[in-house]
Formats: structure tokens, C-alpha cells, sequence
């Protein structure tokens, strides 16, 4: 292989790093990095769900344990450290930078939460409120929010800096993520850099957002440039005073109406966003340059007790909380805004996105009107004078010069430290005249020169129901991970014209993710036929050859696929891929050079790595390779193992840097990289290492004991033509399913081998989960019905009923009780399948049969008063929603529509007997919000009490032989009023 000279420059590089003598360095000021342990008040979570739930979050499972009782916890720590800040970081809580302490003042500038107390809010459920957490792939909060994630420790960094990356592979997208959090060994702000490589073949959603928690309390105040603010929906209002009320709706107490809130602020073109706590004189900046993070979020829970509920539940003395965020697109998209234009967005595969963002306190400048990488700067007029309270948060030399249009009125030299204010004042300017520059840079330019005119709204004349339209929702779909509902619209903008390029190169893709390689190339085919340099439709050709087998024509795809700017370098990855299936080495070397030598794709500086460690390189240019992996991708398990077989570290290192919940999901990603690449030999090691039998470790996930890597690893030995692939096959067909939930692709030849060769239920299931999984529900459906009832595993039945017709379910949900008679998910499948079949009184049956079993279980309590109020035992449903203690979830209200529905029912009950006065209070207690129910009453106008009005004048009429007024008959003819027709209805039954 041709040395690429940036090796031989890393190599000089990290020579020329070692020059400075050692009493220099002994003089530098220096920042530290350490592991620590610190023990927090910790509400756990637990009680993992087994089942496998194949939609949005598979192949990740939720979590449904929660305690309102707190205990001691010692958590791990990371702990970053410089004579102005100190970070601790929890490696174990998705890597949250959990505090950021300002030392002179010992305050956390980002919200410290002195408890750690879970509670059901992500996407798998458990969520604690404090710090700064990263998210990536399709929605926030991301799968590994509350677990451990995999890190690494780097001291001694260039100029006494120090770090700590922390990092995840996300099942979801199958992108790898790093987070880089750095502090500088003299200065009074961090950095974190984000690196998220989507590995994957095909486009992903691309969702990435960081969260960072601030508390409520000091008189906060929002700095954050704009005229207007969007909403998850894509709709739009002003800011920073909301026209409809008059409001500030920048400071936080300004915000005590409506519901929880979601500001998108837009509109200026600014590189920062920061809060102030007047009562405090502290505050934060966020800051980094507006084409890497143009996102601008402030998240409110509210200020009725609708939000603030969430006070004690999140914590038990540090109050309230809000979330400032930064992300790469402008909103963060529901359904609805793909009608605005603020879509969702994709991730191309085989790129590397990266960005830095810049955090720092500010202390005792009464506010923040801008900021830079390197200083805040707040600016006041008082008795006809413009005052500067500028704030460094770096040492530097630098000018500071104040401009009144074209004339400075101001210059000066300034000798900056970090934290050490520099005030100055000149003769009041007017503020469309005033600039003031900080050397270079500008630090301050009038609002009107930064003020957008970006579109907030689409063309009222667009028609979605067109071919474009049509193909647009299909695209935004598969952006949001909804591929089912994606093809529906892709075939009908096809529909409505066959040729129609851009929907066939999405229906391939659609077709190559649900494992159809001959309907993808017959998608791709038809597009090519209509222009043939299409890129998309050659990307998707050849990679739906290439996994039928048909090399030549894959390679064809590819060729033309690498010509755009788009698929060039996923092309070359697969071409090089598929000259090592064909042991062309040469081959993959050439498409990997043609690259370029960015060292910003980890896929091809692995396979170089691996290319020059099989050529046995004597001049070690592998080894540069491996080095810079590492540093641009410390957590890279390809570049480790790389490392590990080439004898840099052993085995035993590499297996001990595994710290995240799912270490084997990591090997098995590996081990599929090294099989598309022909590294049987290194697949099959690494198999090895995760399907070895091993001791728990204290509860810590440990790499080995993987069901699925063992089926993997005799399918390859079959492959092989080793003997002991049945053995080990055997061996698979004995282990638990618990908690095996395949999904890849590459998983399906191991299963469809395991199926023929017959001998266990098991393989069909798991063959079933990976085609449901790609959206292939009628395989799955076949597969799970080629077995009967031979399987003796609850889970099977369970999720056979999930995507069996309608006539099959109750049969399985039996099979799955008999199997499992006190699993509580499969009581609550069968109660809800009884009421969805209107079976009321086989429901309550089977809630008074579950819910003892559960004491004090709201999610069982919940069961059993919808059990009684749909059997008419309305007193016992209030009583017991009188006692049920409802841990609460983000938009929880369940409970408290049960409690409503009970009051009003007996409302109802007693009104017929003639107790109107029983009724009167029936009436006014349905109108609390019992805070142990799990949700908090809004403000009055956001409060719809329609019902109980009517109601109110129901009692009236009668108490005084009035004939009956048509407030509620009219109220219960009302589309979406199904309370209110159930109430007419109890009232004028015979």
C-alpha cells in the first residue's frame, strides 16, 4: 500500500510535541483529569421489559420500575479540573456533564442536581433532570440517556489541557457518536466536540441535540438574539415578546401562562445563546459559530402546577429547572412540520459530521447583550453614557475598540484574564451606529445588520397530494424512522407516475432496508433506465447487488455512485469492501486512497489499518494509522481490536474499555464490519469473545454470554467448514431468550442457516424479529406461525400476538399466561385485549386477578379502575383512585381522566336517584387535580370543564323543575367529546 504522507507528518507531529523542555511544562499552568466515585440520593429504575417490542425504539427495550424512595448511591465520576472550573461528569448517567462549578464562587453555572431521581420521560423511560447531556440519532432524549456509556480518560493534552471523550453506538441509526469534552489547562471554559459517523450503508435520520439543564430561580433572564420563535410543529410567533399577551417572554417568570413551552428562537444571525440570574449576577454562555450549530432551544415545563409538579419529582431540594439547547437544524420536528419548511433531515451514509461548542460562567456584568469564544460583553446606558462590562474567559492581548459608525470612539489595549472584568464607558451611541470590534473579531454589531429573512412559512398553494408531494412526506418518513408509512407514500406518488426518478431511488432504498434486494434492483433498474448516471439509483444498485451476490453488477453501481459528491465516499467504502470479499488487495487500496486522506472517516482509516497490519508493514505506517484512528476516534472498537491484533494492547485492555449497557451489541457491530470487509478470521475472534460464558460483574454489562453472537458464530464456522458448527449451534438452540433481540441485516443469513438445519423454535423467532425489524411484517408473520405451539417461552407468544391476526391473538395471549402466570405485561396485554374487545367483564376479572399481585403498582391500579368504570362500578374505581400513588410521566393524565371520569359518572348515579346535592359535590371534586395521580392542574384557561358546566346547569334545571337545558346534549354530540357522550348517555339510559 502507498504510504499516505500524512502518516509520516503524524509521525514528525508527535515528535515535535515531545520538544518543550521539561521546566517549561513544569511551569504551565495545568488542567487534570481523574476518576472518582461521589455518592448521590438515587431513585432508581429497573424492571427491564422482555418482551421484544418491534417499532420505533427496537431493538432497545424500556424500563418500567420506578420508587418515589431515595437511597445512597456511589456513582463513578469523572472529574476535570483548572484553577477557574471543575466538571464532574457521570460516566454511568449517559455521560452527563453533571455540574460545571465556577471555583472562586463555588456555583455551578448549569443545573446541579444533588439527587439523582429517575423518572419516566425518554424514549426507554428513565430520565433525571441536571446538567448537560449529548443526544443523537432519531429523538431526544437518546436511548443510552440514563445508562453507562462507553469513555476514556486523556490527560497531558497539549498545553497542560485535559479530556474526557465519552461515546455510544446507537442501535437506532447504527451511527457512532463521541463527545469530547474539554478543558484547557488555563482558562474559565470547556469545550465539547461532537463526532457522530454515520456507518451505516443508507441515509439515517439525523436528529442531534444537546440539553442542557439551568435552574429556574435569580431572576432569569434568556439571552438569545431573534424575532421569532418556531415550534415542534413548525409553526412560528414572535419573540422576544409574545404580541398576544405582551409578555417578555425572555424572562422566565414572564412565562406564567399557557403550557409547557418550546422556543426555537430564529430570525438573527448570532453564534451564541446565554441566561443571566440577576438576583445572582451569574449566568452561562453557549457559544460556537452558527454554520455548525444554528439550533436555538429554550424548554419550559410551565408554571401552573401542570409544570411545576415536576419541582419535587425530579428533585428533592434544588428546585425548578429549564432546558437551554443547541442543535444542528433549526426546530426539533414533529409529524406536523413537514409541512412547513423545517423538515427533517438525513444523515448521508459512510460522513462525519463534527462541531465544537464553547461553555463558560459570567460573574458581575449585570447581563449579556453578546459573546465570543472569548469574552462575554454586556452593555448598559446610564446618565447618557454607553458602559462595557466585558468578561474574558481566556488570557490574551488584545484591542477593544467601540465604533459610532465609521468613527472609533474608543481604543484600547487590554491585558485579559480569564474572569478578571475590564469596564469601561463612552458618550451614549446610538444603537443602529454602534460596533465594537475585539481585535479581529466582532464582538458587538447593531441587531438590524444581524436580522434574517428566512421564510417561516410554505407555499399555501402546494399540493401534497402530488407526485412531488407525495414522494416529499414518503422522504421526510424515512427521515423520522417510519419506513412502513414511508413506502405507503413513495408507492403512491409511483402511483401516480411510474417514472418518477426520485420516488423509484427511495423505493429501492425502502426495499433494500426491508431485505427485498430483487424488488431494490428492480426499483434501481427502472430508474437507471430513465437516466443512468442517476447517483441514488447506482448506490442502491449496487448495494442490492452486492448483497445478492452479483459483484460485477454491484461494482457497476459503485463506479458510477462515487462520481457524485453525495455516495462518494460510501461508494468507494463498498467498493473496497467488495475487492477484499474477491481478496483484492490492491483494489481496496486504490478506492481507499481516492479518498483522501482527511483522517476524518473512521471506515477507511480501519481498513487501511487493517490492509498494512495483513501486509506486515515493516515501516509501521499501520501503526500511524491506528494512532490517528485513535485520536479522531478514540472509541472506535475496530481501531482497539486493530490494535489488539496487531500487539500494541492486550487483549485484556481492550476488553476492560468497554463500560457502556450494551458492550456486546459493540463487538457484534464489529464483527459485521470485519465480514464485509473478508475478516472472517477477526469476526470470528471477536464472536468468540462475545458469546464466551461469563460471570456477572456486580450488575455491570460484560462482554460474552450473547445468544446471537453465538448463532453467528456457527453459522461462520458452517461457513468455514469447521466441525464444531453444529456444537456450537446446539449450544445457541439451549440459551435464554431473554432479552435477545436481533435486528441487524447481516443477522438474517445466520438465522435463515439456523432454520434449515432445524432442531429448535428459536431460530425461526429470532429470523422473525430481524425481517419485522427491516418492516418485513409478513415474513416475520409467516415465520412465527411455522412453529405452532412448539415454543415454551412467553415472549415468543407475546410477540406473535402483536403481529398475528386478529382471530390468533387471544389463542397466543393464553399460550403466553399459561406460560408466564404472574408476568404483570402479560396480564396487562390480556386486560387491554379484553377491553379492546369490549369484553368488560372479562377484564375486570383478569385486573382483580393481576392487580394483587402488585401492590401499590399504579400501571396495574390504572388497569383495574378502567376495568370498573367500564363496569359501571364507579365507587370502587373512585376509591381506589383515591389511594393510587401515580409516579408521573412527561404528559402523564391518565389517571387523572379516570378520577374525572369516576366523579362525574357518580355524578350521574346520583342525579338519577334525585341526590342532587351528592351530585352538586360529585360535580365540584371532579374539577380537582389530585396531585397523586401523576399530573398537575393547568391554568384555568387552558382547563376545559365544558362537561361539568353542563352538568352544574343539569342540577340546577332539575332542582328547580326546569325543563333540561342542551349544554350537555349539544357538548355530547361534539366530535372528540367521548366523555361527555358516555355521560348523556348514562343519564338518559331507561
Amino acid at each position: 500500500m502507498k504510504h499516505p504522507a500524512w502518516t509520516l507528518g503524524l509521525l514528525v507531529l508527535a515528535g515535535l510535541s515531545r520538544g518543550a523542555s521539561a521546566q517549561e511544562a513544569a511551569a504551565r499552568p495545568t488542567a487534570t483529569v481523574r476518576e472518582s466515585t461521589r455518592v448521590f440520593t438515587t431513585y432508581p429504575y429497573g424492571d427491564p421489559n422482555p418482551h421484544p417490542i418491534v417499532g420505533r425504539i427496537y431493538p432497545y427495550f424500556r424500563f418500567d420500575g420506578f420508587t418515589d424512595t431515595g437511597r445512597p448511591k456511589t456513582w463513578k465520576t469523572i472529574e476535570l479540573e483548572n484553577r477557574y472550573l471543575k466538571l464532574i461528569i457521570l460516566p454511568e448517567i449517559g455521560g452527563k456533564i453533571w455540574a460545571a462549578i465556577e471555583k472562586k464562587s463555588n456555583r455551578s453555572f448549569i443545573y446541579f442536581n444533588s439527587v439523582v431521581k429517575f423518572r419516566d420521560i425518554a424514549m426507554r423511560g428513565p430520565w433525571t433532570s441536571g446538567g448537560i447531556e449529548a443526544n443523537y440519532g432519531i429523538i431526544g432524549h437518546t436511548p443510552t440517556v440514563a445508562g453507562p456509556v462507553d469513555y476514556i480518560l486523556r490527560p497531558n493534552q497539549p498545553g497542560g489541557d485535559a479530556e474526557c471523550t465519552i461515546g455510544a453506538l446507537d442501535l437506532l441509526t447504527r451511527t457512532r457518536w463521541s463527545l469530547t469534552i474539554r478543558l484547557p489547562a488555563d482558562g474559565a471554559y470547556f469545550t465539547t466536540s461532537s463526532t457522530w459517523y454515520n456507518g451505516s450503508d443508507l441515509e439515517e435520520p439525523y436528529y442531534t441535540w444537546m440539553n442542557t439543564g439551568i435552574k429556574a430561580a435569580g431572576g432569569l433572564e434568556f439571552r438569545y438574539p431573534g424575532t421569532s420563535y418556531l415550534g415542534h410543529s413548525g409553526e412560528h410567533a414572535s419573540w422576544p415578546v409574545n404580541r398576544e399577551n405582551g409578555r417578555q417572554i425572555s424572562r422566565y417568570d414572564a412565562n406564567d401562562f399557557g403550557g409547557y413551552k418550546s422556543y426555537h428562537v430564529v430570525g438573527a444571525y448570532t453564534d451564541f445563546f446565554g441566561a443571566y440570574w440577576h438576583q445572582d449576577e451569574l449566568g452561562m454562555v453557549r457559544w460556537a459559530p452558527r454554520n455548525e450549530k444554528p439550533g436555538k432551544k429554550i424548554w419550559i415545563w410551565g408554571l401552573s402546577r401542570q409544570g411545576m409538579i415536576w419541582d419535587k419529582l425530579l428533585t428533592d431540594t434544588d428546585g425548578q429547572y429549564v432546558e437551554v439547547q443547541s442543535g444542528r437544524l433549526f426546530n426539533q420536528t414533529a409529524e406536523p412540520s413537514t409541512f412547513t419548511p423545517f423538515k427533517h433531515r438525513g444523515f448521508v451514509p459512510k460522513t462525519t459530521d463534527r462541531w465544537t461548542e464553547y461553555w463558560y460562567p459570567v460573574v458581575g456584568t449585570g447581563g449579556i447583550t453578546s459573546a465570543t469564544d472569548r469574552a462575554a460583553l454586556n452593555l448598559t446606558r446610564r446618565d447618557g453614557r454607553l458602559v462595557l462590562a466585558l468578561q474574558p474567559v481566556a488570557a490574551f492581548k488584545d484591542s477593544l475598540t467601540v465604533w459610532d459608525g465609521t468613527r472609533a470612539v474608543l481604543r484600547r489595549a487590554i491585558d485579559a484574564h480569564p474572569l478578571e472584568l475590564i469596564r469601561d464607558s463612552v458618550a451614549a451611541i446610538p444603537e443602529a451606529r454602534l460596533t465594537i470590534r475585539l481585535g479581529d473579531g466582532v464582538l458587538y454589531q447593531p441587531p438590524d445588520s444581524t436580522t434574517l429573512s428566512r421564510p417561516l412559512d410554505s407555499p399555501a398553494g402546494f399540493d401534497w397530494q402530488s407526485t412531488f408531494g407525495l414522494y416529499l412526506r414518503g422522504k421526510e418518513l424515512m427521515r423520522d424512522r417510519e419506513y412502513l408509512a414511508a413506502t405507503r407514500f413513495i408507492d403512491q406518488s409511483l402511483a401516480r407516475d411510474s417514472n418518477f426518478v426520485l420516488a423509484l431511488t427511495e423505493r429501492a432504498a425502502l426495499a433494500y432496508r426491508a431485505l427485498d434486494d430483487s424488488l431494490a434492483i428492480r426499483m434501481a433498474r427502472r430508474a437507471l433506465s430513465i437516466d443512468t448516471y442517476d447517483p441514488a439509483a447506482n448506490y442502491y444498485y449496487g448495494l442490492a447487488n452486492a448483497r445478492s451476490g452479483r459483484l460485477a453488477d454491484a461494482q457497476d453501481g459503485f463506479d458510477i455512485a462515487m462520481q457524485s459528491v453525495e455516495f462518494r465516499d460510501a461508494a468507494r467504502l463498498a467498493a473496497a469492501r467488495l475487492a477484499l470479499r474477491r481478496d483484492d488487495r490492491a483494489a481496496a487500496e486504490r478506492h481507499l486512497a481516492a479518498m483522501g486522506w482527511t483522517g476524518v472517516n473512521p471506515d477507511q482509516l480501519a481498513l487501511a489499518a487493517r490492509l498494512q497490519r495483513l501486509a506486515g508493514d515493516p515501516q509501521d505506517h499501520a501503526a500511524a494509522l491506528r494512532a490517528q484512528l485513535s485520536y479522531s476516534d478514540p472509541l472506535n472498537v475496530v481501531g482497539q481490536f486493530e490494535a489488539v491484533l496487531a500487539g500494541s494492547i492486550p487483549l485484556a485492555a481492550f476488553l476492560n474499555g468497554f463500560h457502556g449497557e450494551m458492550p456486546n451489541e459493540s463487538i457484534l457491530e464489529a464483527a459485521a464490519w470485519y465480514l464485509a470487509a473478508g475478516g472472517t478470521a477477526e469476526a470470528d475472534s471477536l464472536l468468540a469473545l462475545a458469546s464466551r460464558p461469563q460471570e456477572s460483574d456486580g450488575g455491570v454489562a460484560v462482554v460474552g454470554n450473547s445468544t446471537e453472537a453465538l448463532y453467528w458464530r456457527a453459522w461462520l464456522h458452517h461457513r468455514l467448514g469447521r466441525e464444531d458448527a453444529q456444537t456450537l449451534l446446539a449450544a445457541a438452540n439451549r440459551a435464554s431468550t431473554r432479552m435477545v433481540f436481533p435486528f441487524r441485516a447481516e443477522a438474517d443469513p445466520v438465522f435463515a442457516w439456523a432454520v434449515e438445519q432445524g432442531g429448535s423454535w428459536k431460530p425461526s423467532y429470532y429470523r422473525a424479529l430481524v425481517r419485522w425489524a427491516a418492516g418485513d411484517t409478513a415474513a416475520a408473520g409467516r415465520l412465527l406461525r411455522s412453529v405452532g405451539d412448539r415454543p415454551d417461552d412467553a415472549t415468543f407468544y407475546t410477540a406473535r400476538a402483536a403481529i398475528g391476526a386478529d382471530d390468533a391473538v387471544d389463542h397466543d395471549l393464553a399460550r403466553a399466561r399459561d406460560l408466564a402466570p404472574d408476568d404483570w405485561r402479560v396480564g396487562r396485554l390480556l386486560i387491554n385485549r379484553a377491553l379492546q374487545r369490549g369484553a368488560a367483564a372479562e377484564a375486570l376479572a383478569l385486573a382483580r386477578s393481576y392487580a394483587p399481585r402488585r401492590p401499590g403498582d399504579y400501571i396495574m391500579g390504572m388497569l383495574l379502575a378502567t376495568a370498573l368504570i367500564r363496569n359501571a362500578q364507579y365507587p370502587e374505581a373512585d376509591q381506589l383512585l383515591s389511594t393510587l400513588n401515580v409516579l408521573p410521566y412527561e404528559g402523564a393524565g391518565e389517571a387523572r381522566h379516570l378520577y374525572r371520569e369516576a366523579k362525574l359518572m357518580r355524578a350521574v348515579e346520583s342525579l338519577r336517584a334525585g341526590r342532587l346535592g351528592a351530585a352538586r359535590k360529585l360535580v365540584v371534586e371532579a374539577r380537582d387535580w389530585p396531585e397523586h395521580l401523576g399530573a398537575g392542574k393547568p391554568y384555568p384557561a387552558d382547563t376545559d370543564e365544558r362537561l361539568e358546566d353542563a352538568l352544574v346547569d343539569e342540577i340546577a334545571a332539575r332542582a328547580a323543575h326546569r325543563p333540561a337545558p342542551t349544554a350537555l346534549r349539544e357538548l355530547a354530540a361534539r366530535p372528540g367529546q367521548d366523555l361527555a357522550a358516555r355521560v348523556m348517555a348514562r343519564l338518559t339510559a331507561p
